[in-house]
C-alpha cells in the first residue's frame, strides 16, 4: 500500500495516508516515484479553483522508475526510468494528428476526470472508496498507475528531482519559447515572472538565439538567477516600477520583438501587451483567474500595431519530441534544471511545501518520495 497526499476536503491541508493501489490495465504503467514537482495548480485544486473530484491525489509532475507494465505496453519497459507528464498525448486523436499533441482530446478527457483512460480508478481508500488522480497522474504517491502515454524514458542517470520539473513547468516555459513564440536570432524578448516556468522559458529564448533577454520579477533572487542562466538585462517589477517604460527605455523606445508572459495577473497581462514593439508577439502562459481579460482596442491596439496574441497551453509540447530534448540540453549544459530546484520536502512535509510557493526565495519546490 503506497502512500499519497490527498485532498480531501477544499480548503483543507492534505493528509497522507496508505492506499490501495491496482495493477496497471492494458495500455498502463506502474511508477514507482522518485521525486514529483510542487506546482501552483496542485494548489489550486486544494482551493477549488482547478476543478476536480474528490478524495483525489494531488501532483501532476513526476520522475521515477517503472515497475511494471500492463498488457500491450512495449515502452516504456520495466526498471525504466521515465517522467510522468501533466499532459497525456495519444498520438492519433485529431488534434494530434494535425501536430497539436498539446491539445490531444484524449488529454481533455481525463483531466478533470480524475480516472484513467477508460473511466475507472486505480487509488482506493482503505474502505473501498475510489481516489482520483490529479490529471490521471497523481505524483504526491509513492507509487502510481498512469497511462503509459502520460510517461516518456529518460536516461538512468539523470537525478529524479530536476527531472520531475519537465512533466510540466519545464515543459510549459521551454516551449513557450521553442515552440509556440516566433522568436528568431537577434530578436528582443521579455520574460515576466522569473518561476520555474519563466526560467525555463528564459533559458528556450536563449537557445533560441534571443540577443536580448529582458526578465521582469518582483523577487531580487529570482532576477539574479535570471541573470546567470541568460538575462541580458533584469527589472524589479513592483507598485513604484514603471515596467514598462523601463523595457522600452532598453530597447530603444521601440518595445520587444516577443513578450511570454508568465504570471496570468490582469497587471502583467497589461504590461506584456504594453511593453511589445510593433509587429511584435505577446505570448501568454500564466494560468490567470477568471478575471483576467486580454482586453486591447482592436485597431489602435492591435491591428494598427500589427500585434500577435498566443495563448500556450502546455508549452505546446510534443512530449515524446520535447522531454529528449530538454535531458539532452540538460546533460549538454544548455540548460539549467538543478539551480530550479530550491527547496525539498519528503511526502509527510507536503503542506508545508504547498505553502512554500508563495515564498519569493522559492522558485520550485519538489517532494522526495524515495
Amino acid at each position: 500500500m503506497p502512500r499519497a497526499a490527498v485532498c480531501t476536503a477544499l480548503g483543507q491541508p492534505l493528509r497522507v495516508m496508505d492506499l490501495d493501489l491496482a495493477e496497471p490495465r492494458a495500455g498502463e504503467v506502474r511508477v514507482r516515484l522518485g521525486a514529483a514537482g510542487i506546482c501552483a495548480s496542485d494548489a489550486s485544486v486544494r482551493s477549488g479553483d482547478l476543478v476536480s473530484p474528490l478524495p483525489v491525489v494531488l501532483g501532476h509532475e513526476g520522475a521515477g522508475t517503472v515497475v511494471s507494465v500492463g498488457e500491450g505496453v512495449t515502452d516504456p519497459r520495466p526498471g525504466d526510468h521515465v517522467v510522468v507528464t501533466g499532459m497525456p498525448q495519444c498520438g492519433s486523436c485529431y488534434r494530434c494528428a494535425r501536430g497539436q499533441p498539446s491539445l490531444c482530446e484524449v488529454g481533455d478527457v481525463v483531466l478533470r476526470s480524475g480516472a484513467l483512460r477508460d473511466g475507472t480508478h486505480r487509488f482506493g481508500a482503505p474502505d473501498g472508496t475510489p481516489v482520483a488522480q490529479m490529471v490521471a497522474a497523481g505524483t504526491f504517491a509513492e507509487e502510481v498507475v498512469v497511462s503509459a502515454i502520460s510517461t516518456v524514458r529518460i536516461p538512468g542517470e539523470v537525478a529524479f528531482a530536476p527531472a520531475s520539473l519537465i512533466g510540466c513547468g519545464v515543459l510549459t516555459g521551454f516551449g513557450a519559447a521553442m515552440n509556440a513564440a516566433a522568436i528568431r536570432p537577434g530578436y528582443t524578448v521579455a520574460v515576466i515572472g522569473c518561476g520555474s516556468v519563466g526560467l525555463a522559458a528564459l533559458q528556450g529564448a536563449r537557445l533560441a538565439g534571443a540577443a536580448q533577454i529582458l526578465a521582469i520579477d518582483l523577487v531580487a533572487g529570482k532576477l539574479e538567477l535570471a541573470g546567470t542562466l541568460g538575462a541580458t538585462d533584469v527589472i524589479p517589477a513592483g507598485e513604484a516600477a514603471d515596467v514598462v517604460a523601463e523595457v522600452r527605455a532598453r530597447t530603444g523606445r521601440r518595445g520587444v520583438d516577443v513578450a511570454i508572459e508568465c504570471v496570468g495577473a490582469q497587471a502583467t497581462v497589461d504590461q506584456a501587451i504594453a511593453m511589445t514593439a510593433k509587429g511584435g508577439e505577446v505570448v501568454f502562459v500564466g494560468a490567470g483567474g477568471p478575471g483576467v481579460r486580454v482586453d486591447v482596442p482592436q485597431f489602435s491596439g492591435l491591428v494598427g500595431r500589427a500585434k500577435t496574441f498566443r495563448g500556450v497551453l502546455f508549452g505546446a509540447a510534443d512530449n515524446r519530441r520535447d522531454v529528449p530534448r530538454i535531458v539532452r540540453a540538460y546533460q549538454d549544459g544548455d540548460l539549467e534544471l538543478d539551480r530550479l530546484v530550491t527547496h525539498r520536502f519528503g511526502l509527510d512535509e507536503i503542506n508545508e511545501g504547498l505553502a512554500s510557493l508563495g515564498r519569493g526565495d522559492v522558485v520550485s519546490a519538489v517532494v522526495e518520495l524515495s
